[in-house]
């Protein structure tokens, strides 16, 4: 995923929900992505295949905010 928009997760400081490109894209730069991601203890990003579904209201607010969806 090539990372454009990223947001603190609001109940874990700890986390983010990032918005971008998705990797499997075929270079149009039209397929979007949203991830979950945490830091290790080494600060390293980790990601995760899921959206916790408590963040989901979060991860919607965030993606119409920057133009990824619309209702």
């Amino acid at each position: 995923m090539q990372v454009k928009h990223n947001e603190t997760v609001k109940i874990d400081l700890n986390c983010e929900i990032r918005l971008g490109i998705a990797s499997g894209d075929d270079g149009s730069n039209t397929a979007k992505s949203v991830k979950y991601t945490w830091f290790d203890k080494n600060e390293e990003a980790s990601r995760w295949g899921g959206l916790p579904v408590e963040n989901l209201p979060q991860a919607l607010d965030f993606a119409i905010r920057n133009g990824y969806v619309s209702l």
